[in-house]
Parts: C-alpha cells; sequence; structure tokens
C-alpha cells in the first residue's frame, strides 16, 4: 500500500479532528525522517483513548462517520481500512496488550511532527529501531534504514530507549541493532 503525505495529513487530522490521542510508532515515522513524499505500509499507531480494545465501537462508528471500513489487527486491537485516491491504508491501532509493551518513557520522547498543515505525535526514529529490534521481525529492512539514516542517528538515545526493557531484553535488542551495522 502507497500512501502520499498529503493523504496521510487527512488521516491524522480525522483522528485528531475526533478526539483520538495517539503516537505515531511505525516506520512511517522513518520514511518522513527520510524526506520521502510516498510512503509505505501501514499507519500504526499507540492510542491512548479511547481504548481500542474496550471503546471498539468507537471506531466503528468513527469509520462508518467518515466512509472507512474497521476490521481488527493480529492481536484483536482496532484496524481502521481508509480508502485512497489510487490505494487504501490500513491504520492499525495499539496499545500495551499482550506482545504490544511500550515503556512510557519511550513514548514520553514523541514530539509533534508537521505533514502537511498538520502537527501528529510521533516517537523518534531512534524509538522506532529500538522497537522493531525487540520485536525481531523485519531486520533487513531496518539495516536498510540504519543505512540511510547513519548520520543522524542518536546512538546514546538508543541504548538509554533500549535499557528501558528488561536486562534480557536490553541485550537482545542491542544485539539484533549492531549485528545491522548500528555502533552501540
Amino acid at each position: 500500500m502507497a500512501f502520499k503525505q498529503g493523504e496521510l495529513a487527512r488521516v491524522l487530522e480525522t483522528l485528531l479532528d475526533e478526539g483520538v490521542k495517539f503516537t505515531v510508532i511505525g516506520d512511517t515515522v522513518v520514511q518522513l525522517a527520510l524526506g520521502r513524499e510516498t510512503l509505505e505500509g501501514d499507519l500504526d499507531l499507540f492510542t491512548y483513548e479511547p481504548s481500542p480494545l474496550l471503546e471498539a465501537g468507537f471506531y466503528r462508528e468513527l469509520a462508518a462517520r467518515h466512509g472507512w471500513e474497521a476490521s481488527t489487527t493480529e492481536l484483536g486491537t482496532v484496524k481502521l481500512i481508509v480508502p485512497l485516491s489510487e490505494d487504501y491504508l490500513n491504520v492499525e491501532l495499539y496499545e500495551n496488550y499482550m506482545d504490544i509493551e511500550i515503556p512510557e518513557e519511550i513514548l514520553g520522547k514523541a514530539e509533534p511532527v508537521r505533514v502537511n498543515s498538520v502537527e501528529a505525535p510521533m516517537i523518534p526514529v531512534e524509538a522506532y529501531l529500538v522497537l522493531k529490534a525487540r520485536q525481531g521481525v523485519g531486520l533487513d529492512k531496518l539495516a536498510e534504514y540504519v543505512k540511510q539514516l547513519r548520520k543522524t542517528i542518536d546512538v546514546r538515545l538508543v541504548d538509554e530507549l533500549a535499557a528501558q526493557y528488561p536486562e534480557d531484553e536490553y541485550e537482545t535488542i542491542v544485539s539484533r541493532l549492531r549485528s545491522i551495522g548500528l555502533d552501540i
């Protein structure tokens, strides 16, 4: 799925206008940092409220109001399917549940990022690297991102954020990041 920054901005604006409180946590963060006009993949959001688990009805109603569809992610949280001009965008809503565990210290590093005329909170690239390394999937793509962003990555911040997880997970995260070429 490919989408333009303008389409992303409209989706983010709609969610913000509807009162959804979230932080962008997926690779959209990296693609924007790389200055890409056309983005690929899903839009992954850590959602504070309404809860995508406890208040799924809110999101089904939101989807219906905007001509979107509502479904579920692999973890059972809400996924919004937004039609675009040439494709569609899956907006996956997460919170700390099952395999998703993002410490508040990581989420607290989020800052507003401007996408066209819309500002939305996004985790820093360093936090994305930690989350993906913890997950252990897509390491080839992660290695490519590291290569492209190498000069802008704050490795001290990566280490600080990885240290928010228990020691055994920290070691795994750091090992995976080293294996893809990040000097930690």
